[in-house]
Formats: C-alpha cells, sequence, structure tokens
C-alpha cells in the first residue's frame, strides 16, 4: 500500500477556491498546486514536479531576475467526453483546471541561467539548475591614494 502525503492547505485552497467560484464565477483561476521534489546535485539543483495529465505545451517556467524564484504554471485540461456516462461521483481526487507554483530557490547556490534545461518524461517535469563554479576569491590588498596638496 502507497502512502500519499496530501498537503492539508491544498484541500483548504481548494475548498476556498470552490467556494469562491460558486459565489462569484470571475474569482479564482488557480486551482490547485502540483506536488514539488527540490533537491541538490554536486552539479545542479533539480526541481521535478508531478505533472500528470499535463501537456508539456500547456506548461510555462519563469525564474525569477534575481534568480530566487521558479514560477511553473499551466493547466491540466479535463475533456467533456470524460464526463459522458457519469451517473455519480464517490471520489475525486484529481484537479482539473489551471495551476501556479512558485518555488523559493536557496539563496546560497548561484545558477548558470544560460544552461538551465526542463524536460517533460512520464507525467514529471524536471528542471535542472546547473550551479554556476565560481573562482575562490583571494584576499587583495587595495592601495589608498592620499591628496597631497594640504
Amino acid at each position: 500500500m502507497a502512502i500519499r502525503y496530501i498537503n492539508p492547505a491544498d484541500l483548504f485552497r481548494q475548498m476556498e477556491m470552490d467556494m469562491m467560484r460558486q459565489s462569484d464565477p470571475s474569482i479564482g483561476t488557480v486551482f490547485f498546486q502540483p506536488c514539488v521534489d527540490i533537491f541538490e546535485t554536486e552539479e545542479a539543483l533539480v526541481v521535478k514536479m508531478e505533472m500528470a495529465g499535463v501537456k508539456p505545451s500547456r506548461l510555462q517556467i519563469e525564474l525569477s531576475a534575481d534568480d530566487r524564484s521558479l514560477t511553473v504554471s499551466g493547466e491540466r485540461g479535463e475533456t467533456s467526453e470524460e464526463h459522458l456516462g457519469r451517473v455519480r461521483c464517490h471520489h475525486l481526487e484529481i484537479f482539473y483546471g489551471m495551476f501556479q507554483r512558485e518555488i523559493s530557490l536557496p539563496a546560497s547556490i548561484l545558477f548558470d541561467r544560460d544552461k538551465i534545461t526542463a524536460t517533460y518524461k512520464d507525467g514529471f517535469l524536471t528542471v535542472l539548475m546547473p550551479k554556476k563554479h565560481q573562482c575562490a576569491v583571494e584576499k587583495r590588498t587595495i592601495a589608498i591614494s592620499t591628496d597631497d596638496t594640504e
């Protein structure tokens, strides 16, 4: 039996969005946040997101100008054919619609922005963010100039 972690905040957010949509359909377009794993290797930071049922063409990935946050947004669509023949629903856990996930990135890592890649395979989006290697900073003595006009 597999154990699945469910974030209670996601459930409350979903209930809140459902209530807001019922009272005002123009409110609320973000329905859920996909699960994410973030881990570091020697060479890169890896962001892996669960994206089953999302077409890669419906995804957008943005890195902030200061390299401190990664935003993944998109939409998981449900066709009207999937609703045909339903008499009643007994259990629904799969969220459909638009989503957005803003991921805070570690401030201690500098990224090589030009080498960041994203791949989609088997329902997972993997963003590989290579680390920028910097040379060791050496101590430097700075000369002081004086104004000898006094």
